[in-house]
């Protein structure tokens, strides 16, 4: 598996504001930034904001779930059909 938007899919804790991305910018407010709610790919807090999602939901499942992570792949097995489908989502 793939995961595809994975850095896009954890939550951060800190504060973080970027400049609006060229051809992107807001003709009204072009001198603004954005603050983020979710990480980036680039941004340096992206891989560990992942990796805390990802391990908060291995936590919480009783079954087991036997799972290799190499940055975004992930090969992965477990006792139960239902954990290894709600995984895969």
């Amino acid at each position: 598996m793939d995961v595809k938007s994975a850095f896009l899919n954890g939550f951060i804790e800190e504060e973080v504001y970027v400049r609006q991305p060229p051809g992107f910018e807001s003709a009204r407010f072009h001198d603004r930034v954005y603050k983020l709610r979710t990480a980036l790919y680039g941004l340096k807090q992206a891989p560990r904001a992942w990796y805390a999602r990802l391990k908060s939901f291995l936590l919480k499942s009783g079954d087991t779930l036997i799972v290799q992570i190499y940055v975004d792949d992930i090969i992965f097995g477990g006792s139960s059909h239902a954990l290894v489908s709600s995984f895969a989502e």
